[in-house]
């Protein structure tokens, strides 16, 4: 099960006309054939109303378990991961294992930028790395040798930073450092895209995209780093179809974190993947490679 925090085909939310209100809706729902099932639920809140009002996006994140009925494992998807916790909250309000997605976010970015990289040696720069996903991303990075220039200010990250032997500079600055640059902030529009080199190549997590509008530099393109391939058996409907299209995923692909609770259920787990500031990577990277899931790297715009 997933809950997202997108407004999709609902009108009150994309004219901002919401309430408290409002209630969870029923998008869709996906699976592996014969082996899991999961229903997306929408979580009828505006980004902005998200972060104001954490106490209401709670008590809607509760309303949405309460609509899902027994689940094995709940997965929080756009704001509402990082909003009320990071999820804690609701874990101590339901009685089911809940999981932000960040691990199957980072798994996705790890490797797809991995494959981008191939054998050659060139550095990485990490922005939004005071997010989970963000330090997630370069410690693993590093681990596999790859030189990681991580963007952020202040004494924790510096600490932060200096733990796992990487590099730490402003984010402006740290953007222009490198070819490929990954956007791992816990929201978008953080960035002006001045700031990067032409030609390069952005790897993004951030909903909306790390960039905010305005012209590029020559040749920068920007792709969806949290992204995979179908698995095999992926089952979908018709609305699950027009929910690939109009949520980003593409109609070919999906988006790690809507797999995280669904990795749960397959592998019987009741210990969250990710959950507050705890983000278990390797465990989740594990897991994945056993059910043989692949990211993609997918264009983002």
């Amino acid at each position: 099960m997933r809950i997202s925090g997108v407004p999709l085909l609902d009108s009150a939310l994309v004219t901002g006309r919401v309430s408290a209100r409002q209630t969870p809706g029923r998008i869709c729902r996906v699976g592996i054939r014969d082996r899991v099932e999961g229903e997306v639920i929408s979580v009828p809140r505006l980004p902005e109303h998200l972060l104001t009002d954490q106490e209401g996006a709670l008590q809607g994140m509760v309303d949405a378990v309460e609509l899902a009925g027994p689940v094995a494992a709940v997965g929080l998807g756009s704001l509402l991961a990082v909003v009320a916790g990071r999820g804690t909250s609701l874990a101590e309000e339901v009685s089911v294992p809940v999981t932000t997605g960040a691990a199957a976010t980072a798994w996705a970015a790890v490797r797809n930028t991995l494959d981008l990289l191939g054998e050659r040696d060139q550095p990485v720069t990490v922005l939004g790395f005071r997010s989970m996903v963000g330090q997630a991303v370069a410690g693993a990075l590093a681990e596999e040798g790859v030189t990681v220039i991580a963007g952020g200010t202040g004494a924790a990250l510096k600490r932060k930073a200096a733990t796992l032997g990487i590099a730490l500079h402003p984010e402006e600055q740290a953007a222009g450092e490198a070819d490929l640059v990954l956007g791992c902030a816990t929201t978008g529009n953080t960035l002006e895209a001045k700031h990067l080199r032409a030609q390069a190549t952005v790897l993004d997590v951030a909903l909306p995209s790390t960039l905010k509008s305005g012209p590029r530099p020559p040749g920068v393109r920007v792709f969806a780093a949290e992204a995979v391939e179908l698995p095999e058996g992926w089952t979908r409907g018709f609305w699950g179809r027009l929910y690939h299209v109009f949520s980003g995923y593409g109609y070919s692909g999906v988006f790690a974190c809507l797999l995280e609770p669904m990795v749960m259920a397959l592998n019987d787990r009741v210990e969250p993947y990710a959950l507050g500031r705890r983000v278990d990577l390797s465990a989740f990277t594990a897991d994945a490679d056993e059910l043989e899931l692949r990211p993609r790297l997918t264009a983002r715009r």
